[in-house]
């Protein structure tokens, strides 16, 4: 990954605060992670459009250097990953009921779809494709991975007894 240097001023001529842009790439490699550079940038799982400067400095930085947050998000993770919010009238997609995500692994494409659970584990579910039938009244909306992170950072939360 590349620096922009210099980095341009913002419109009132000052220059922004910018975090270390190598920090996460330590924790990424020592996590087994690793990147490609093409149309995207592809962190083997994630896909980031790539983007003008102005662009990256609009975009919500991905701040979760916790590790049991990390290792829920890498268990199992192969494949292509998309996740879900578990909403209804008394849970928003910002507090969800659950999250769920979809792993398209593979050239034949199989698919996997699997609920987070209080054991901080991913675990099969039936949710997406009772859905997708008609049987589940529960409705599901994509979310991104940071908001997936958020979910379970605040199960951790509930469940260690912190605000």
């Amino acid at each position: 990954m590349r620096w922009v240097a210099p980095c341009p001023a913002l419109a009132d001529g000052r220059l922004p605060e910018l975090p270390d842009p190598y920090e996460p790439l330590p924790l990424m490699f020592e996590r087994g992670g690793g990147c490609s550079i093409e149309e995207f940038i592809d962190l083997y799982g994630v896909m980031i459009p790539r983007g003008s400067f102005e662009s990256s400095l609009a975009a919500e930085p991905f701040l979760t250097p916790v590790s049991i947050t990390l290792d829920a998000l890498d268990q199992d993770a192969e494949g292509r990953i998309t996740c879900y919010a578990r909403i209804s009238d008394d849970h928003s997609r910002s507090s969800p009921r659950g999250i769920v995500r979809r792993r398209v692994v593979g050239r034949d494409g199989g698919t996997h779809d699997e609920a987070f659970a209080r054991n901080l584990r991913w675990k099969p579910t039936e949710h997406l494709r009772l859905r997708s039938e008609g049987h589940n009244d529960v409705d599901h909306v994509r979310i991104s991975g940071r908001e997936a992170a958020a979910f379970i950072e605040s199960v951790t939360e509930r469940l260690a007894g912190t605000p």
